[in-house]
């Protein structure tokens, strides 16, 4: 079987985890970070009304859109 190692023929880091397996971690790993941020925010925001909700949901929004401009901008 063909072996490449992580820094021949131009290969980084990242391109040999991907090769080998680093992607399946990495996607677990998101999904259960992912998993606790929402069932945060679901356990928070099942008290509240439709429009508290939408509230909420419009300032979250503006707060990552923004820091998103802020950070792209540095």
């Amino acid at each position: 079987m063909w072996h490449h190692h992580a820094y021949q023929g131009g290969y980084s880091y990242h391109t040999y985890h991907q090769a080998h397996g680093g992607w399946l971690v990495h996607t677990i790993i998101s999904a259960v970070i992912h998993g606790l941020i929402y069932g945060a925010i679901f356990r928070v925001m099942r008290n509240m009304s439709i429009e508290q909700a939408v509230v909420v949901a419009v300032v979250g929004i503006a707060v990552v859109g923004g820091a998103y401009w802020w950070w792209s901008r540095r």
